[in-house]
């Protein structure tokens, strides 16, 4: 009968073996975690005109502020028209998402992504670098970011 028996370990093979093994162990977290790194996306920046002369300081809301809204006077004081929406300020990428800062019926802004419901029925459809469209079930609204004064 044939009989095999393993080689006894001898301190010359047990080092490099568990060296090998720790290299290894290394080898393999670097490289777990160098693909958890987050990736990059190809974004396009949207410029936002600001008022010259506007105070950082000054009170309101300061998402309207960032996104472009004048500070020298306030949202609530905004100039009637026959849609109950008013877009405050845009941030939209060129494939036509971002998100955009709308007023309803005199309420403060509030920020919406493109596809969120606005109002009960009302989705923000697309966005363009200063426009966003509204859409419902019979309605349609291309809101527009108003003019800028440059000095």
């Amino acid at each position: 009968m044939l009989r095999f028996s393993w080689p006894q370990p001898s301190q010359a093979l047990v080092a490099p073996v568990v060296s090998a093994c720790l290299w290894a162990a290394a080898a393999a977290s670097l490289v777990f975690w160098f693909l958890q790194m987050p990736m990059p996306q190809a974004s396009h920046a949207v410029t936002v005109p600001v008022v010259a002369g506007a105070s950082s300081l000054a009170t309101g809301n300061p998402i309207a502020r960032a996104l472009g809204q004048p500070s020298d006077r306030p949202a609530s004081a905004a100039a009637p028209t026959s849609s109950p929406f008013k877009l405050i300020g845009v941030i939209a990428s060129a494939s036509g998402q971002g998100s955009a800062l709308i007023a309803t019926d005199g309420q403060p802004p509030k920020a919406y992504r493109v596809g969120q419901m606005v109002q009960d029925g009302v989705t923000l459809e697309s966005l363009t670098a200063r426009q966003a469209v509204l859409k419902s079930a019979n309605a349609q609204w291309q809101l527009e970011l108003p003019a800028v004064d440059k000095p």
